[in-house]
């Protein structure tokens, strides 16, 4: 009787399974008509509705986290579609929806029509942008993030694609968030990264960032790229943790340039950027090569106890303002060669473990490497000063290696000081510095 019974199991597994398959295929079709409603909604000449299709949108992707990529998709192509970030100068048509009340982007309430067309777009696209905010920030604490259950509300491994993408006082503090393409991107207003975590490839090439962009203590682990991104305002990244490389080049700063205490952990290319004002790389960790050559440095440059673990390049570099180096470490070779330095340049205390090269660089102010350690090749090469005769200095510099290949500034010589170790003294200084 055994075969019965197994028999009978069979048939009624084959009606559970007929049943299971029944209802997923009813609820992908519901899915699928909602999802093509909410689409519909967004092609809809009235502000009111498009947004109604946004939070459609956000309310299936909530309930359905299978789909919440494909629904981000959506979202995303609408705020890539062309959008002024100014009205227009001439008077705009009302909308059909004149009459109802809508909140506007200040969340005041006004007559639909009155502000015009591209107002009330103006406040859809913020609709987007916040239902983005909102659920791709992890509001657990950053040191229990590993122990706490995210929140229900949070999506978790989301990719975005705002490439050219128009968007108005862009904020995702503390979000996370897969790849990451803001190629062309345009942001009016502030934008804020702040705390975010990108944890695939992030792309900020060709963005244009009109008003002050923070990236404080944000995390990218894998390639970062700002290549010719444009920073009009302050372009802050201090605390900002790179782990794979880091692409800043012919990008243009036009505001502050903060990088303080910024780890980049792989290479970093910052070749022919340019900053207006002060840049601050102030106590920033370069695990590999760092690339400034031929940089415009408008401001003053600070780039006070740094550490340059790989090569240093900034070969070509302008320093147009004051250049701070001070007590800077360089763990391998450091290369200002033809660099031009127009105010004063500080090397006090720094590192420079094994070559240091300044063959024809220009100082046009003073120039001091006080206390300054040199444990490998230095080169000054044809290297010009015309701050004048005392505005050289190398008291209390020390040279490890004696025997290392050597060209210091006209007028310099080598020679052992009080210790038994060696310096730095003027070409006529007959006695121990």
């Amino acid at each position: 009787m055994a075969w019965l019974w197994i028999l009978a199991f069979r048939r009624r597994h084959r009606v559970e399974i007929a049943i299971v398959r029944s209802d997923c295929d009813t609820t992908e079709r519901r899915i699928t008509e909602l999802y093509a409603q909410a689409v519909e909604q967004l092609g809809s000449g009235q502000a009111s509705v498009r947004s109604g299709g946004l939070y459609a949108l956000e309310r299936l992707a909530q309930n359905n986290p299978a789909h919440r990529q494909a629904i981000v998709n959506v979202i995303c192509a609408y705020l890539r579609m062309p959008f002024s970030p100014t009205a227009a100068a001439s008077k705009l048509e009302p909308e059909a929806d004149e009459g109802k009340r809508e909140p506007d982007t200040d969340g005041e309430t006004g007559t639909a029509g009155i502000g015009g067309t591209w107002r009330q777009e103006r406040w859809v696209r913020l609709t987007a942008q916040r239902i983005l905010a909102e659920h791709l920030r992890d509001d657990r604490p950053k040191d229990h993030q590993s122990t706490h259950p995210p929140s229900s509300r949070f999506w978790n491994n989301i990719c975005l694609d705002l490439t050219g993408a128009t968007l108005i006082d862009f904020n995702l503090v503390d979000g996370i968030m897969a790849d990451a393409n803001f190629h062309r991107a345009a942001f009016v207003g502030d934008a804020s990264f702040s705390g975010a975590a990108f944890t695939g490839d992030a792309s900020f090439s060709g963005a244009a960032f009109t008003g002050d962009a923070s990236f404080s203590g944000a995390a990218f682990s894998r390639g970062a790229s700002f290549r010719e991104a444009a920073f009009r305002g302050n372009g802050l990244f201090g605390g900002a943790a790179f782990s794979r490389g880091a692409g800043f080049r012919r990008a243009a700063f036009g505001g502050v340039a903060g990088f303080h205490k910024v780890t980049f952990a792989d290479d970093a290319w910052f070749d022919k950027a340019t900053f207006t004002r002060h840049a601050s790389f102030g106590e920033a960790t370069f695990t590999r090569d760092a690339r400034f050559d031929k940089v415009s440095f408008t401001g003053n440059a600070g780039f006070g106890e740094a550490t340059f673990d790989g090569g240093a390049w900034f070969d070509g570099a302008t320093f147009t303002g004051d250049a701070w180096f001070g007590e800077a470490t360089f763990t391998r070779h450091a290369s200002f060669g033809e660099a031009t330095f127009t105010r004063d340049a500080w090397f006090d205390k720094a590192a420079f473990s094994r070559g240091a090269s300044f063959d024809e660089a220009a100082f046009g102010g003073g120039a001091s490497f006080g206390e300054a350690v040199f444990g490998g090749d230095a080169w000054f090469g044809e290297a010009a000063f015309s701050g004048g005769a005392d505005a050289l200095h190398f008291e209390q510099a020390r040279i490890l290696s004696p025997g290392a290949s050597h060209v210091w500034p006209t007028g310099w010589r080598l020679a052992g000081d009080d210790g038994g170790g060696y310096t730095v003294v003027r070409a006529n200084d007959n006695g121990s510095s």
